[in-house]
């Protein structure tokens, strides 16, 4: 068979990729970095803390034994992360004292007051620090996310029988958006929700089943009133404990609500928007004793908080998380 000049350069062009596949397949079997035993952790000072408030956060960097001296001064990671992986805030810095300063064997804990940012999020959420400098990162002891970044905290936002939430009066009309839902089966009778703003007006919710709902209220500038702040609350008929109803035989928590997304947009700033309906009087349920004796009305332990959240933008549905 004879070759044109085309088919020559057809072939030779083949015949050089085909030399490149193993190199190509050597830098996808490149060796993956040593790990250095070091465990990064935080925590806060208090376990409610309004958008745009001050909080003490407490870092922690277990030096273990085995670890290998660092010989650059790396700075600290700390990624805060909503539930489709977007970052929300970040409180990168130096740590204290600096790492070149660190010995295997020891642990090293510092705390700095981070401002929160004003942000329209509620929902999981997920803390990732690591150590970096320049384009190098330090491969951690740790559940790696990916790119030398580490889980060291998952949130997901249960609220108990009652949660309080405040938005920025912007004194006009608001649609609220409420993603949310229950384990319906673990309540001794079909569940109550009631989503009150300013303590007078909202939508009165009856959950029959376990899937996700998503609610959207318009709510009257003359409803919101004149202070700087207004106040929502999502308050349940009842709450229920895994551990009481065997659903989790270790979940002691006192469980209410599993809100994803909750958001507040200005209503002349949103368009058309379907579904919506209008905040109607409402009443808040009655106090009733708690399953989970002493532990009074709060979001999750643990977890997000009351906020304060700002006017923000159309809820975004997500999948489910497995519910308890």
């Amino acid at each position: 068979m004879q070759l044109g000049r085309s088919g020559w350069r057809i072939l030779v062009a083949v015949a050089a990729f085909l030399a490149l596949i193993p190199a190509f397949n050597a830098c996808r079997r490149r060796k993956t970095a040593d790990v250095n035993a070091i465990v990064p952790s935080f925590s806060v000072n208090r376990p409610r803390a309004p958008l745009g408030s001050a909080v003490e956060i407490t870092y922690n960097w277990s030096v273990e034994p085995s670890a290998k001296k660092l010989g650059k001064d790396y700075k600290a990671l700390v990624h805060f992360l909503d539930a489709h992986g977007v970052m929300l805030f970040d409180d990168d810095h130096m740590p204290t004292p600096p790492t070149t300063a660190w010995e295997p064997g020891k642990s090293y804990g510092y705390t700095q007051t981070k401002f929160i940012p004003i942000y329209p999020y509620v929902g999981p959420s997920e803390i990732r620090m690591g150590l970096y400098r320049d384009r190098e990162r330090v491969a951690l002891k740790g559940e790696d996310a990916g790119m030398q970044e580490y889980k060291i905290g998952h949130e997901v936002t249960w609220t108990k029988k009652d949660a309080l939430v405040s938005f920025k009066n912007p004194k006009k009309d608001v649609i609220i958006y409420l993603e949310a839902d229950t384990n319906s089966k673990a309540f001794h009778a079909p569940p109550v929700l009631t989503i009150a703003v300013a303590g007078k007006v909202g939508l009165v919710v009856p959950i029959e089943s376990s899937e996700v709902f998503l609610k959207k209220i318009r709510v009257k500038a003359a409803d919101l009133g004149s202070d700087e702040w207004v106040d929502l609350r999502l308050s349940m008929n009842q709450s229920f404990v895994p551990k009481l109803k065997g659903v989790n035989a270790t979940d002691d928590r006192e469980l209410g609500l599993l809100v994803y997304h909750l958001y507040v947009g200005e209503a002349d700033k949103l368009g058309s928007v379907p579904g919506v309906v209008d905040a109607v009087p409402v009443s808040l349920p009655a106090p009733s004793a708690s399953p989970a004796a002493g532990k009074g009305p709060a979001l999750r332990p643990g977890a997000k908080p009351a906020v304060k959240a700002t006017p923000g933008p159309k809820a975004t549905p997500k999948a489910a998380p497995k519910k308890p």
